[in-house]
């Protein structure tokens, strides 16, 4: 936990990041302003889920580039050497820094929630129901944007710890970038097959934790759903393990 305090206080020190959660915010409610100008017709659930659909992918991102970013830069500038000769085991720092990543998804997430749901009900009228949908379907949609605000969790700790064993195995911060975002290809691609053809085998395997499919607006069930996400912690942590057995034997 202390390495973890460590990490978190790396994030936040200077108040850069708080300039960084500010314009996000600014971003997410642009284009709630933008979507009541053009979509003015939508209603309340509508507006929310699209603005979760749209920016809940950059929370998976952040919380990636920081996992890999912090850990490069530890080793560019010979910190990571130094920290080493401590007693603090490898495994440790490993796990802080994938924790610390974890956590600037899931808070990205919070504050797209947060201002999403204030800025659409400033604009839009609390849970109001749209020109072509009613009551019913908006709040089916608001559950689809909260549905997939926690995908984006699960999914920001599996590709947080994709990308840290890509890191330790190609020694390039742009080829594990690179490799992620082939990956998540790989999952648009595999979620439209499943969506046209279910195949529960490639649905629970790594390959279907790529890209999760929202219970509510595809065939799959939510205890289908529910199984998937724990297979997605199981495959997360088997693949840190893999990685810290990796850090283990590297040198530096």
């Amino acid at each position: 936990m202390k390495l973890v305090k460590i990490e978190l206080f790396k994030l936040f020190h200077g108040g850069k990041v708080i300039y960084f959660y500010a314009g996000f915010a600014g971003a997410v409610a642009l284009l709630i302003l933008y979507l009541r100008m053009a979509a003015s017709l939508e209603g309340f659930g509508e507006i929310f889920q699209t603005s979760i659909d749209t920016f809940s992918i950059f929370a998976v991102i952040v919380g990636v580039l920081w996992t890999l970013t912090s850990f490069n830069q530890e080793i560019q500038q010979k910190t990571m050497k130094n920290l080493l000769v401590t007693p603090v085991k490898r495994g440790e720092i490993l796990g802080a820094k994938w924790l610390t990543g974890i956590f600037a998804s899931t808070s990205v997430l919070l504050v797209l929630g947060l201002v999403a749901f204030v800025m659409t009900t400033l604009l839009f009228g609390f849970f109001t129901a749209g020109e072509y949908s009613s009551a019913s379907e908006g709040i089916l949609s608001f559950w689809k944007g909260i549905v997939q605000m926690v995908s984006s969790v699960f999914t920001a700790v599996f590709y947080s710890s994709i990308v840290l064993f890509l890191f330790l195995i190609s020694n390039s911060l742009s080829i594990s970038l690179v490799a992620v975002l082939v990956l998540r290809g790989i999952g648009e691609m595999l979620a439209r097959s499943l969506i046209q053809q279910p195949n529960l085998f490639l649905y629970f395997s790594p390959l279907g934790a790529l890209k999760v499919l929202n219970p509510i607006s595809s065939h799959i069930s939510f205890i289908a759903y529910f199984i998937q996400l724990l297979l997605i912690l199981v495959y997360a942590v088997a693949t840190a393990y893999v990685s810290i057995q990796l850090f283990e034997r590297k040198e530096f």
